[in-house]
């Protein structure tokens, strides 16, 4: 059992905005959504995006209550022939939109040809805007319990470990689910005065592509969803596809190993080894670089930072190496700097709890820490101690996973790396005539992150003229 830090977990054409505010519209609320009114943004953003402020309640069920301000952000299209707007979400959850796509402005040039990109900086999120940072920038701590003792333990840990950041914004801190944020989505729609809007959601940017599909179908005219996990099937198949996805990750990792001479485990059996290291570290938690003082590692420890590396092929010399390293009792080569698992901002892991990826109870944690030895002999019980931070302090989660009304949506593009492609698969295959790309590969957020050019060609293409490539489309491996 571990207690030192916390945890990082670490989608018909209408009428263009142009360069003018359109007419007011019906908001999800029912009532007149008053215009945006754009200007330059504040800060070190792109001069070509231009911001507006949008007031959204903090409880859509009690319209006259208390709000909050969102800062809205736009790219105009560059071409004469607009052919509508994209929403696009960058994920996280709580990533500022705005910052993303500035950051990013490149990827977008083909898309922002024929179509407005607009986003935003969502409730809670990181951008700092609805929450004081300073009380929410630490959650609940990474624990892993063995037993009822220890899981009681854990439970009264987390409660205190909200508390500043939950008693400094109540009332908001109760309504960050995905489908409170839907509702905010809705809400922009209406303020652009447009009758159907496009979607664009990079990681868990899906699932509040796939709340706002469930709450207003009638709304997208196609939604695009890129490295994003499941939350349409029950939580035990959404972990089931997530350590599927992530096994077949790493076993792209070995092969690599077997036939590079970058390997520091070349002429080994890699998995052997790995598994090795991980019990060894169980038994006795492994010491760190210099910086990390008195802290040890042990083998859940391991497999967290492990997974960060297998995430990009650029890393695999230094995951072979850290591994080869810990094989002799050194763990710094997964941490070299010896800062732990960062601090993750309270306010977005209640976006996750909120939306259900979380555990009620001992016995429902327990039983799925078992089904994961089953599942990946490599990464077990990663994603079960992560979501533990939930409990018990979340709610009934709000808006829990459900299948989308499929009739009702236009047919869905997806793109899966590798190890999320089981996940993408999931949310698109619920909506007939959708085509899900398989990038050969590993490397979350292919169109963002990224700036794939094969993702992003097909991509666009499904964006701005409603065609869809071909089923068993894939893309090849490109530079992670």
């Amino acid at each position: 059992m571990t207690w030192p830090r916390s945890v990082v977990l670490a989608l018909p054409l209408v009428m263009t905005m142009g360069a003018y505010a359109p007419a007011a519209s019906a908001s999800s609320g029912g009532t007149s959504a008053p215009p945006l009114t754009w200007s330059a943004c504040e800060g070190k953003i792109s001069a070509e995006l231009q911001c507006a402020t949008l007031r959204v309640p903090v409880d859509w069920s009690r319209p006259g209550g208390e709000t909050i301000a969102l800062t809205v952000g736009r790219a105009p299209a560059t071409g004469a022939a607009a052919a509508g707007t994209v929403l696009f979400s960058p994920g996280g959850p709580g990533g500022a939109g705005v910052q993303e796509l500035s950051r990013r402005l490149s990827h977008f040039a083909g898309l922002r040809s024929r179509m407005d990109v607009v986003t935003w900086n969502p409730r809670g999120g990181v951008s700092g805007e609805h929450i004081p940072l300073a009380s929410c920038a630490a959650g609940p701590a990474f624990a892993t319990p063995d037993s009822r003792r220890e899981y009681e333990q854990v439970l009264r840990a987390n409660t205190a470990g909200i508390a500043a950041c939950r008693d400094a914004v109540p009332e908001l801190f109760a309504n960050l689910d995905s489908a409170t944020q839907a509702r905010d989505m809705e809400a922009i729609r209406a303020a652009l005065g447009e009758e159907k809007i496009s979607f664009l959601g990079n990681s868990y940017g899906g699932v509040l592509g796939a709340s706002y599909a469930r709450l207003f179908p009638k709304r997208l005219r196609a939604m695009a969803v890129d490295s994003v996990p499941d939350h349409v099937d029950p939580f035990a198949t959404s972990e089931r596809l997530q350590y599927e996805g992530l096994e077949a990750g790493f076993q792209r990792f070995v092969r690599w190993c077997a036939g590079s001479s970058g390997c520091a485990l070349r002429g080994t059996n890699v998995e052997k080894t790995w598994q090795a290291v991980v019990r060894r570290a169980e038994r006795r938690p492994l010491s760190g670089a210099a910086a990390a003082g008195e802290r040890r590692y042990d083998g859940d420890d391991l497999k967290f930072l492990a997974y960060g590396l297998v995430d990009s092929t650029m890393e695999w010399p230094a995951l072979a190496k850290a591994i080869a390293g810990a094989a002799k009792g050194d763990a710094s080569g997964f941490d070299p700097q010896g800062r732990g698992l960062p601090p993750r901002i309270t306010a977005v892991l209640a976006v996750n709890c909120a939306d259900g990826f979380r555990y009620d109870g001992y016995r429902a944690y327990r039983a799925a820490v078992r089904r994961s030895t089953k599942l990946s002999p490599n990464f077990s019980g990663m994603r079960e101690n992560a979501w533990l931070a939930c409990s018990p302090w979340a709610a009934k989660a709000a808006n829990p996973p459900a299948p989308l009304p499929a009739r009702a949506l236009p047919p869905l593009l997806g793109i899966g790396p590798v190890y999320e492609y089981p996940s993408v698969r999931a949310v698109t295959d619920q909506v007939p005539g959708s085509v899900t790309i398989k990038y050969d590969g590993v490397g979350h957020g292919r169109y963002l992150n990224a700036g794939d050019p094969c993702v992003i060609g097909h991509v666009d293409r499904y964006l701005i003229d409603g065609v869809l490539p071909s089923p068993g489309t894939a893309c090849p491996a490109w530079p992670a």
